[in-house]
This record gives C-alpha cells, sequence and structure tokens, in this order.
C-alpha cells in the first residue's frame, strides 16, 4: 500500500485572506503532478498522519466511480483545512459555538474569536452573516487539532509543514470495475461508496477514534495511532472480493442512509447557510448524507430537536434512515419495508404511516386524512415544537402488529 509525504505531492501556496477572517487563513494547496499517479487513483481508502500521528480517515470515490479520479483532488483540501490554513475556513455555527466552549487560551480559537464583534461571548445562532460563518468546511475537531500543533501548522512553518504529514491510500480490490455492470452514471460512484467503503471507513474511524473526524466528539481521540497499524487495518477491513451492483439491493444498500451522529450534525447541520458542493461532498463522506442534510436544511428548528431525540432514544431494534426524496423513515432492524415516514411541511411535519387513521387518533394525532392507493395510507400533520417523540415511537410499535 503506497504512502507519501505530502510534500512530495503538493506545494503551498499563499494568497490574502480574506476580509472577516484571520490572517492565517491564508493558503491553498496545489498538487505537484498534473497527471495522477494511478495508484492513487479510483475508489478506495485513505488516510492521514501528523509525524506519524494518525488524525484522519476518509473514503475516496469518483460521483461515477471514474477510474483516474485522484485521491490528491481530498488530499489538497484536507491538508489546508484540517490545519485551519485555509482561506476557505468556515464552520457552521453549533461547531464553532462548540469549538469557543471547549477552547480558550489558544491561538486558534483566540484568532477565530477576535474576527467577532464580541469575541467568544458573540451569539452566534443569531448573528448575522459573517465570512467565519459560511458553511463547515471546517469543524470544531479541526481547530482542536490545529491548535494542538499550531507549532507546526502556525505561519512561517510553510515550508516544513509538508514534510511532517504523510498521506496513505488503500485501493479496493483490483477487479473493482467489473464488478459495477449494469451501473449507470452516479449509480456507479454511489454503490462503490456505500457497498464497498462505508462498512469499513465507519469500522476503522470508530475504531481508531481520529481526532479529525466529525464523529469523534473533541477529548475522545485516540492519540498515537501508527501509519502500519492503519495501513494493515485498512487492508484487513475492505471486502476481497467486492459486492458485485445489484439493482434489487441498491435502495437498501445506497438510497436508505442511517442518522448521523450527533457530533456530525452538529459540525455539518447548519441549516442557516447552505452548503456548497465541497462542504456538502465533505459532509456526505463523514455520514450525513445529502438526503438528511436536504431534510435538515427544508426543516425548522424545531424540526431538527425532534429528529435528534428520535435519533438519540430509538430502542432496541428500531432503525431510522434518510432518503434522498428527502424523508426519515423508520423501520424494524433487519427488514426494508418502512413502517413511518416524516417529511418536511413549512414548519410542521408530515407523517405517513401504515396503520387504520383510528390508531393515530387514538395515539393523539388529529386532522387524519387516508390515501387508499398508498401503502403508507395514512397521513397527518404534527408540530414537532408540541409533540413528543414517543408518540412516533409507539405508532412503529402499532404497525409491528400488523
Amino acid at each position: 500500500m503506497p504512502f507519501y509525504t505530502a510534500d512530495t505531492l503538493m506545494t503551498l501556496r499563499k494568497v490574502a485572506a480574506p476580509a472577516g477572517k484571520p490572517d492565517w487563513a491564508n493558503l491553498v494547496a496545489d498538487s505537484l503532478d498534473q497527471d495522477p499517479a494511478p495508484e492513487l487513483c479510483g475508489p478506495g481508502l485513505y488516510a492521514l498522519f501528523l509525524d506519524g500521528s494518525l488524525f484522519y480517515i476518509g473514503l475516496h470515490v469518483g460521483e461515477q466511480a471514474e477510474a483516474d479520479y485522484s485521491v490528491l483532488h481530498r488530499w489538497v483540501l484536507h491538508v489546508v483545512g484540517q490545519t485551519l490554513r485555509s482561506r476557505e475556513t468556515s464552520f457552521s455555527r453549533t461547531s464553532l459555538r462548540r469549538l469557543f466552549d471547549t477552547q480558550a487560551g489558544d491561538p486558534v480559537s483566540e484568532g477565530l474569536a477576535a474576527c467577532f464583534p464580541d469575541g467568544r461571548n458573540t451569539d452566534l445562532m443569531a448573528f448575522a452573516a459573517h465570512p467565519l460563518l459560511k458553511g463547515a468546511h471546517c469543524t470544531a475537531q479541526k481547530a482542536a487539532f490545529a491548535a494542538r500543533h499550531w507549532d507546526v501548522f502556525a505561519p512561517g512553518n510553510e515550508d516544513a509543514m509538508l514534510s511532517r504529514i504523510t498521506c496513505l491510500f488503500q485501493p479496493v480490490a483490483a477487479d473493482w470495475a467489473g464488478r459495477l455492470g449494469g451501473a449507470e452514471a452516479r449509480e456507479r460512484g454511489a454503490w462503490a461508496r456505500e457497498a464497498w467503503l462505508r462498512p469499513a471507513e465507519t469500522e476503522l474511524v470508530h475504531r481508531f477514534r481520529p481526532i479529525c473526524n466529525a464523529a469523534i466528539p473533541i477529548g475522545t481521540q485516540r492519540d498515537g495511532v501508527g501509519v502500519d497499524e492503519v495501513a494493515a487495518a485498512m487492508a484487513a477491513e475492505l471486502p476481497q472480493v467486492l459486492p458485485a451492483f445489484d439493482r434489487t439491493a441498491y435502495a437498501a444498500r445506497v438510497t436508505a442512509r442511517r442518522a448521523a451522529p450527533a457530533s456530525v450534525v452538529e459540525a455539518y447541520g447548519d441549516r442557516r447557510e447552505p452548503s456548497d458542493t465541497d462542504t456538502a461532498a465533505l459532509a456526505d463522506e463523514e455520514g450525513l448524507s445529502i438526503g438528511e442534510q436536504e431534510f435538515r436544511r427544508l426543516s425548522s428548528d424545531a424540526g431538527n430537536r425532534f429528529i435528534d431525540t428520535l435519533r438519540d432514544t430509538a430502542q432496541g431494534d428500531i432503525e431510522l434512515y434518510f432518503t434522498d426524496i428527502p424523508d426519515l423513515r423508520l423501520r424494524i432492524a433487519g427488514t426494508r419495508r418502512p413502517l413511518v415516514k416524516i417529511s418536511t411541511a413549512r414548519g410542521l411535519l408530515r407523517c405517513s404511516t401504515r396503520v387504520a387513521p383510528e390508531v393515530c387518533l387514538r395515539l393523539g394525532f388529529e386532522d387524519v386524512s387516508v390515501r387508499e392507493s398508498d401503502p403508507m395510507r395514512t397521513h397527518f400533520l404534527f408540530d414537532p415544537a408540541t409533540t413528543p417523540p414517543d408518540a412516533i415511537f409507539d405508532l412503529v410499535e402499532a404497525n409491528r402488529m400488523l
């Protein structure tokens, strides 16, 4: 498995820091090789290390699983983004609030706080548009990492900085292109991402707990995980025989995505600022699916809090997943049939379910309508600010009896 020091792959270019951002948010990384090396192309997993210690694990695949799509596209963004030196440095409000509440006295959090009129005491949730609040190119986790190693990343160290970062790439099995027979356009990239890469990436992130992954809350990371250990685990975790594309299984494997962990939603789920393409892709890579991003953007604050509570309190074998429609669905683990479907409705939430309308009325829901031609035949609106989430779980249990 090839690994490289970043200085053999890219250079750093100084630019003017955008107005409203710290002066040190002034770097762009450029690839040295315009013709991507074949060993860095195609679907695979990657990891980044500082002085031999792991700080990030990610997955790489092109939108259509292009064979010539290089992981360098990710690395040139990460090397400046995860060190907080990127001119694109910006945060979700909740993530920057988390940073201000957990970090103080370091050059990174102090430099960011100085960009606001009331410093770290600024009410970010109520604050008007600001250059540092224009999408989650950065997270509190990455800022905490940069602060710990500011002696490496601070201005003046650019010449040595890249030589201390190691990049590791583990491609999938060599016959991968033949395993995508029958897949069309974006189906190719989606299948490779969700059927081949996502399970391995999720397992490795949970095992090694890299400090910059959004799924790892600040302070819960593992330190000192080395290149050899991660390289061996990546090679072992990826399937030796890749699941072949199967259209009948596509919906279950690809379009049904589990709800993202709370720390990932905090990092990327800011409905006040629409995500640009790069941020949306990074959030999707870290587990906040495009469907969940869109659902949360369309939902109210109360609706998002309601969904968070459903995710955090689901018991036993109840599974929550998002689709690209976008909607949220609840089902029993090990089954494919949704029992409850929730979508947004101008500040309210709309629920569709299989049980008879009288069951919904008995559970306290109102204004119930029926569409007999729809398998999810019973429909109603509800206010997420006043409806107890347990009522949705009661509805799932009522469906279980069908």
